[in-house]
């Protein structure tokens, strides 16, 4: 199997998705507003190089693109104090300025984790990768940052008093949606335990207030440009979607090591043909030596002057030789040789009942995969059909995003006898990509893959 590329569409869409949240998070971490510009094209450049020369690297291309600019605007930082302010969902009540001077008050990790993570809407993989960890630490990291970040605001916070709190549960559990089978025990205790039930509300509380912050966008001109140059580099350095999908199919193809599925039902259908001829051959050999004998033309074959006549089937006659014992009151006869004919109908039915012949089989269907529909906005609920599968088995959908990442929607249906399902499956991508998703389905023998394109 070819190993998880990144195609130049796929990077493309990723930086447009993406582009003015880099801008908006170098500028908290301390650039002027030219030198950020600067900043994202250059970590922009540095991606398509790295996944193009070192794709191995680039596992998650967000997080790396976050860690990237964040290293640069590190050499460039001149602690401006011109905080991107204004709009978002808190300008009606002022709070914007009070908001982003509490997160630049907050230790670089922790405002590293509350942009990516409650800001920018960013998976826990790709925060993590920004942080240089993974996703449980990461989002622990959120949550100490959300505390603190309150603290920053004048809130006061619950006292633990040595309670051991999961920090890092109760901080997904803040962010809403539906509960992961991992945070259902903490779920559980929070809601029976007065101090983790109130940290609980505080991730609550901070998180949609980072939510509101509002992104500084990049300049319309610069923004451009950066599309367009990426657009360009990605063409040169990247393959193209078709071309990885063309090259995937090949590779499937020439690593199969075992029979094609379709090899039994095309044999079973020639051994088919083969005894439909053979039976017609049969029966025309029947019908003429039927015909032989009634007219008086037959041949005797005892006479060794006369030849037995050519047929013009290319199937031999079937023939038995028997010696006659001699009659008793006769002198012994010469051997003479009968022939058999088989019989041009069918035999006789015996005396039991009749046991009728069973049904051919139906031909298999293709494997396949569909969803309908096959684009629209993200989180749409998608009908995934599938044919040609192995029946009684299991299959296992995944949707994964333009980038190769597990999106964490999955499904698992049963296949019905006649190798067929029909499941839904939820088109939710945390970090909201534009562009080609895929459906993976596997039964553990067969796999296939549908798309869903995200417009909106």
């Amino acid at each position: 199997m070819a190993d998880q590329r990144i195609t130049a569409e796929d990077l493309t869409a990723a930086v447009r998705v993406h582009a003015d949240r880099v801008h908006d998070f170098v500028r908290r971490l301390g650039c002027a507003p030219d030198t950020a510009a600067e900043v994202v094209e250059t970590s922009a450049m540095d991606l398509v190089k790295a996944a193009a020369n070192t794709p191995k690297a680039v596992g998650n291309a967000i997080g790396w693109w976050f860690d990237r600019a964040r290293a640069l605007s590190a050499r460039v930082a001149g602690g401006t104090s011109d905080l991107p302010l204004g709009g978002g969902l808190l300008s009606a009540d002022a709070e914007q300025t009070r908001v982003a001077e509490a997160l630049e008050a907050l230790p670089e990790r922790e405002r590293i984790a509350l942009l990516l993570r409650d800001s920018y809407a960013l998976s826990t993989a790709s925060v993590g990768v920004a942080l240089g960890t993974d996703g449980d630490a990461a989002m622990e990291t959120a949550g100490r940052g959300r505390l603190r970040f309150l603290q920053s605001l004048g809130d006061e916070l619950p006292a633990t008093s040595g309670h051991p709190v999961e920090l890092a549960a109760l901080a997904r559990l803040g962010e809403g949606g539906q509960v992961a089978a991992r945070d259902a025990t903490p779920r559980r205790h929070a809601q029976s335990c007065q101090i983790c039930r109130a940290v609980w509300d505080c991730q609550q509380r901070a998180h949609l207030l980072l939510a509101g912050l509002t992104v500084a966008a990049l300049p319309e001109g610069e923004r451009d440009r950066l599309l367009a140059r990426v657009d360009t580099a990605a063409k040169a350095a990247l393959p193209s979607s078709a071309a990885l999908l063309v090259t995937e199919d090949s590779e499937e193809f020439f690593e199969e090591d075992e029979p094609s599925r379709w090899t039994v039902p095309v044999y079973a259908s020639l051994a088919v043909v083969l005894a439909v001829l053979l039976g017609l051959g049969i029966g025309l050999l029947a019908s003429r030596g039927s015909s032989s004998r009634s007219t008086g033309s037959g041949v005797d074959t005892s006479d060794p002057g006369v030849l037995p006549p050519v047929l013009p089937s290319p199937l031999p006659r079937a023939s038995v030789t028997v010696a006659a014992p001699p009659p008793t009151a006769a002198p012994a006869t010469s051997t003479r040789v009968f022939t058999v004919e088989p019989s041009p109908t069918a035999a006789p039915a015996s005396s039991g009942p009749a046991s009728a012949a069973p049904p051919p089989e139906p031909a298999a269907d293709p494997l396949s995969l569909t969803s309908n529909p096959t684009s629209g906005p993200n989180g749409q609920e998608l009908t995934v059909q599938g044919t040609g599968w192995m029946p009684g088995g299991m299959v296992t959908l995944e949707y994964v995003d333009p980038l190769g990442r597990q999106t964490g929607s999955r499904a698992t249906q049963t296949v019905d006898a006649r190798g067929r399902f029909t499941t839904t499956l939820s088109a939710q991508d945390p970090s909201n990509l534009p562009g080609r998703h895929t459906i993976r389905a596997t039964d553990g023998t067969n796999t296939a893959s549908a798309s869903y394109d995200v417009n909106g």
